[in-house]
């Protein structure tokens, strides 16, 4: 992990169109705040700014950035932030997962520009991707990798499923 070539940290938006077509981690950062109206509570770790949130791992750094981007339904990370911002989900067709509302989307990404920064490493070679997310995983506890390993990341699982439970009994 330690001889990864990591870029500087710099706003999500500026990473995400820099990003190589080649596999790679990415690190994504608190460089703003959290809304004082955010379900983050006060027994918490707070999340302040400069905090590390999520790690990735990516077989293509600039086709993943995509979907943290603009796609709540194939993001993990936007998922996991749609609900502790309180951000209305519903469910389309047959996702797996329920995508936010139009307005919302962009509320969300909006908020993200805003406030995530993020660094990312190539990795030459596929296949230690997926060992080096784990071991950084295991190592840092982003609270926003929904892992459980931290009173953080179960408070985060448990407001996600929440929130997509709600989304499934508002869709019947």
């Amino acid at each position: 992990m330690e001889n990864l070539k990591w870029t500087g940290t710099a706003p999500a938006k500026k990473s995400w169109q820099a990003m190589p077509f080649a596999p790679g981690m990415y690190k994504i950062f608190l460089t703003g705040a959290l809304p004082k109206d955010a379900n983050w509570p006060a027994e918490l770790t707070p999340l302040k700014r400069g905090d590390l949130l999520y790690v990735g791992k990516a077989t293509n750094l600039r086709s993943r950035a995509k979907h943290h981007a603009v796609q709540t339904s194939k993001s993990t990370l936007r998922r996991s932030l749609a609900a502790i911002l309180g951000l209305q989900a519903q469910w389309h067709g047959k996702s797996a997962h329920p995508r936010l509302t139009d307005v919302d989307e962009e509320v969300l990404s909006a908020w993200m520009v805003a406030n995530l920064g993020m660094s990312f490493a190539v990795v030459p070679e596929l296949e230690p991707v997926s060992g080096l997310e784990d071991a950084m995983r295991e190592e840092l506890c982003p609270p926003l990798n929904r892992d459980g390993r931290s009173p953080e990341q179960l408070h985060v699982s448990a407001v996600t499923a929440a929130a997509q439970r709600n989304a499934l009994r508002d869709k019947g």
